[in-house]
C-alpha cells in the first residue's frame, strides 16, 4: 500500500517539496536584503492606551511593510494541501468508479483508507512544521516581529500552529470529497470552510487565556496582543481612546491635559509570554477538529454500500 501510496500521489509529494524548497530559497535570499536594508537608525511609535513606545530599525520597517501583503497570505497556504490532496483523494475514486475495483481486492477499505490518508497527513504535518520553522527563522530578522502575539495575521503561520493547519486543510478536503463524491464541489467546499475557520479562530485568539488588565504605561504590554485599550474618568468610568474629554479638547497638548484632569490610561491585553500557550491551544482546537472529520471520512468510506 505504501507504495501504491507514493505512485498514485508522488507528483502532489514532489510538488509539495518543489514548493516548500522556492519558498525557501525567497526567504532565504529575502532575509539577505533585509539585512542589507538595516541603517541603524532607531524611530520609535507610539500608540496610546498605555502601550509603551517600540524602537525599530527605520530600514528594516521600511523594507517591513513594503512585504507586509505577502505576509499576511502565508496563513493561507495550508489551504493548498486541502484542495489538492484531500479533496481529489476519494472524490475522484467516486468520480471514476475506481472504488468499486479498489475495494473488492483483497486489502480491506480501512487499510486502503488508512495508508492512504496516514501517509499524506504525515507528509502534511511534516510541510506545515517545515514552512512554520522557516517563516519563523526568517521574521527573527525584524526586531519584535518573531514569536509575538500582537501581529495577528501570520500567527498562524509560525511555530507549530501550521502543522495543525495543513492537516485540518487535508482532513476538511478528505471529508468533503466523500461527503459531496465530486471533486470541484469539495474543493469549494474545502476553502469556504477553511477560509471560515481561519476568520473564526483569528476572532477567538484574543480569549484563548482570561487577558490581563493595567492602567497606566506598563512595560509588559509590549508585543502583546491588545484585546482593548481605553481611559479611565476620575468617576471610574472607561471610555474609548476615540472618546471626547470635555475638559480637554482635541489638539496639541490634549495627553498632558487629559492626564492632569485625572484620566488614566487602561489596557487589556494577552502577554507575549502567552505566545507558544496559544500556539498550542489552537493547534489544539484544529488537531480536535481534524479528528472529528478524519471520523467523518472513515467513516463513509468503510460503512458506504457502494
Amino acid at each position: 500500500m505504501l507504495w501504491l501510496t507514493w505512485r498514485q500521489h508522488r507528483t502532489q509529494l514532489l510538488v509539495t517539496l518543489g514548493f516548500l524548497a522556492v519558498i525557501g530559497g525567497i526567504l532565504l535570499l529575502s532575509g539577505q536584503v533585509a539585512l542589507g536594508s538595516a541603517s541603524g537608525k532607531i524611530a520609535s511609535y507610539c500608540y496610546g492606551g498605555g502601550v509603551p513606545c517600540r524602537d525599530y530599525d527605520a530600514g528594516l520597517e521600511d523594507l517591513y511593510q513594503k512585504i507586509y501583503p505577502l505576509i499576511v497570505i502565508l496563513p493561507f497556504v495550508p489551504l493548498l494541501s486541502g484542495v489538492f490532496w484531500g479533496a481529489p483523494l476519494l472524490a475522484r475514486e467516486y468520480e471514476r468508479g475506481t472504488y468499486q475495483l479498489v475495494w473488492t481486492q483483497s486489502v480491506s477499505r480501512g487499510r486502503w483508507l488508512a495508508a492512504k490518508f496516514g501517509v499524506l497527513a504525515v507528509v502534511a504535518a511534516l510541510a506545515g512544521l517545515a514552512s512554520g520553522q522557516m517563516f519563523g527563522r526568517w521574521l527573527e530578522i525584524f526586531p519584535g516581529k518573531a514569536e509575538t502575539l500582537n501581529e495577528t495575521s501570520y500567527f498562524g503561520a509560525v511555530g507549530v500552529a501550521p502543522a495543525a493547519w495543513w492537516l485540518f486543510a487535508f482532513a476538511l478536503g478528505t471529508a468533503a470529497g466523500v461527503l459531496v463524491r465530486k471533486t470541484l464541489p469539495a474543493i469549494a467546499i474545502t476553502a469556504a470552510v477553511f477560509v471560515a475557520a481561519s476568520i473564526t479562530l483569528m476572532l477567538l485568539r484574543p480569549h484563548y487565556a482570561e487577558p490581563v488588565r493595567t492602567v497606566g504605561v506598563d512595560p509588559s504590554t509590549k508585543d502583546g496582543l491588545i484585546v482593548r485599550a481605553g481611559r479611565v474618568a476620575p468617576d471610574g468610568r472607561e471610555l474609548r481612546l476615540l472618546d471626547e474629554v470635555p475638559e480637554c479638547p482635541r489638539g496639541k497638548g490634549m495627553n498632558a491635559c487629559v492626564e492632569a484632569a485625572g484620566y488614566r490610561d487602561f489596557t487589556v491585553y494577552q502577554p507575549a509570554g502567552r505566545f507558544w500557550r496559544f500556539q498550542w491551544t489552537e493547534a489544539g482546537i484544529l488537531l480536535a477538529a481534524t479528528a472529528v472529520l478524519g471520523g467523518v471520512a472513515a467513516g463513509g468510506t468503510v460503512r458506504r454500500r457502494r
